[in-house]
């Protein structure tokens, strides 16, 4: 993660903080709601004001704890961001006035000795935002109104931001962001309960995201940067995807796997995790079709190895045909068997996310292309599709990358057979490799093509 000033939104639960968060980035990059515990995990997003990047990031409610597991956690992930920032705001409701929490974050925060903006939201009108006297009982001066709403005060609350983080005097702090967009995206995919959390988690050694065994505790989708042998990754971790039939989704669910859908667009790689200890399904077999659909590398991970009994020396390749016969269209996949809770093969993940990336921006010169080419018309001659004559293919060459894509020339009054198309694939990948990409064969017919066969 790039060195830049941090900001942590902080607050009891129903104040606004994730709304501040999306108006402040100007994008809705947080889910919303008014039910109680709706984010979870620290949300990281890069907010730009005045020539100046810093990081900002949503937190969970803090509360009392009750004891429970999640509630727990979402705490844990709050403290753990005030821990981090340079700068904290606090955030308040200022229809509801000073409530009981508010003063025990306060004085948290005091303690902390945390330098801390106070943000009086969901001041909506003129009698509202003049009427922010009170919050100076909570010690921490005076409270800047907004409306994360409709965005009244929020290019102020800005101002405030940036003037306090250009005080600090830290030399390692970077002022702007060069080259966001370089990087590998590796979007986390897969069913709920697969151990995508827990993956991110032993993968950078941290616990960057909360786990349960409750379905979609993930609901946001998080980005999570890192540096890996020189190379720049994030690694998306998405909610679980599961579309059930003849079942009712709610408001959290529908907006998380729309999220998860958006994660995958903007990702080069995808790793579809499994529970290698379950029976694989229709749900898994959809996930993999929108990962092809999108263009998508491909890395098969079976988690939760570690809950496969009495393993022997051929345990891994019966799971290597199971996968195989039931994914038959994505052979070129590779699979890992790994496990989150113990740490296994993570390294082995990280190795493969480097390759694939590498083989879906592969380029293969035109004589190498073309001398496959011949080589394959040797081994077998083209089969007819629907057309009347046999097909005379004379040229291949490579056209784009990410994935690659090559165009394939031939006669006119004739069509290939699709079975033709996947054994010049296969002789590609064969030739050169390409795991875990995608490969888009484009056919193109000229009528000033010589019929030669």
């Amino acid at each position: 993660m790039p060195n830049l000033y941090k900001v942590a939104i902080v607050g009891r639960v129903n104040v606004g903080k994730s709304s501040l968060f999306n108006r402040l980035i100007s994008q809705k990059k947080a889910l919303t709601s008014s039910v109680r515990g709706t984010t979870r995990d620290r949300n990281y997003a890069i907010c730009s004001w005045r020539d100046l990047d810093f990081y900002l990031i949503d937190t969970g409610g803090l509360e009392k704890e009750t004891g429970d597991d999640i509630e727990k956690q979402i705490i844990e992930q709050a403290f753990t961001a005030i821990k981090e920032a340079d700068l904290v705001l606090m955030v308040v409701d200022i229809r509801t006035g000073i409530m009981a929490t508010d003063k025990e974050i306060s004085q948290l925060l005091k303690k902390q000795k945390k330098l801390t903006v106070l943000v009086a939201n969901k001041a909506d009108n003129n009698k509202q935002r003049q009427d922010t006297g009170n919050f100076y009982q909570l010690g921490l001066g005076q409270a800047y109104p907004v409306s994360a709403s409709n965005g009244i005060g929020s290019g102020d609350l800005l101002d405030v931001i940036v003037d306090n983080l250009k005080k600090i005097k830290k030399s390692k702090k970077t002022k702007s962001l060069p080259e966001e967009d370089k990087g590998i995206k590796v979007a986390m995919i897969g069913k709920p309960n697969v151990g995508k959390s827990s993956l991110i988690n032993a993968m950078i050694g941290e616990k960057r995201a909360i786990i349960s065994s409750q379905p979609h505790t993930t609901r946001d989708s998080q980005d999570v940067h890192f540096e890996w042998k020189g190379e720049r990754i994030t690694l998306i971790d998405t909610a679980g995807l599961s579309r059930k039939r003849n079942r009712p989704v709610d408001a959290f669910e529908r907006q998380s796997v729309d999220q998860s859908t958006l994660s995958l667009k903007r990702a080069d790689v995808a790793l579809i995790v499994t529970d290698v200890s379950k029976k694989l399904s229709w749900q898994d077999k959809h996930i993999i079709d929108e990962a092809i659909s999108a263009g998508r590398g491909i890395i098969m991970i079976a988690n939760k190895w570690d809950l496969i009994p009495d393993k022997d020396t051929q345990t891994a390749k019966k799971y290597i045909d199971y996968y195989h016969s039931f994914f038959p269209f994505i052979n070129w996949a590779p699979i890992l068997f790994c496990s989150a809770t113990e740490k296994v093969n993570m390294k082995e993940i990280l190795k493969t996310i480097l390759e694939v990336y590498e083989n879906k921006n592969k380029t293969i010169n035109d004589t190498g292309l073309n001398r496959l080419l011949k080589d394959t018309i040797k081994k077998h001659r083209p089969s007819r599709g629907k057309g009347t004559n046999y097909p005379y293919l004379y040229s291949l060459k490579q056209i784009k990358t990410n994935p690659p894509t090559f165009l394939l020339k031939m006669n006119f009054k004739a069509d290939l057979h699709d079975s033709y198309l996947r054994f010049i694939e296969n002789n590609l990948r064969y030739k050169f490799g390409f795991i875990g990409s995608p490969i888009k064969i484009i056919i193109t017919k000229s009528e000033n093509a010589q019929d030669k066969n």
